[in-house]
């Protein structure tokens, strides 16, 4: 499929520009994460959940508002992972005993499970896209972008 079929025209020196190249990896990033995560017990996450609260709970509990410093989106997107994870029985929620309008958030069983889960996703996803361009293209890749999202 060309550039165009996708979506991805040209730009005015043609070449895709690295806005749509960068979009279009999330997409087929997400969508692999998607179809792989629906063959798991895990179903009910989403990479969302994943890239945001989970990943800040390993270790050990957290209080919900360092969640939304360290997650950097709002408090109410926040509030939303937190309370779609608890009813699915990947959190749980209390009130911190050293200040009760505090909430402190903590893994159960079944979120380091699926914390887990997620990590060995991410780890096979990485290894396709590895052989697919070569491991020397992926650290190069890996190192760009990480070059180009680091703050000055």
């Amino acid at each position: 499929m060309s550039d165009g079929e996708c979506g991805f025209g040209r730009g005015e020196h043609g070449r895709v520009p690295l806005v749509r190249l960068l979009h279009r990896a999330e997409i087929a990033y997400v969508a692999e994460f998607d179809r792989r995560l629906a063959d798991t017990a895990y179903t009910s996450l989403t990479l969302a959940h994943s890239r945001g609260v989970l990943r800040h709970l390993g270790d050990g509990p957290v209080r919900a508002s360092r969640l939304v410093d360290e997650c950097g989106v709002s408090k109410q997107a926040v509030s939303q992972q937190i309370a779609q994870l608890e009813a699915a029985g990947y959190v749980a929620v209390t009130a911190d005993p050293s200040d009760a309008r505090a909430r402190v958030v903590t893994l159960t069983e079944r979120g380091a499970a699926a914390q887990r889960t997620v990590h060995d996703l991410f780890a096979e996803i990485e290894a396709d896209w590895a052989q697919r361009i070569g491991d020397d293209e992926l650290e190069r890749l890996r190192r760009a972008l990480t070059d180009l999202g680091s703050c000055s």
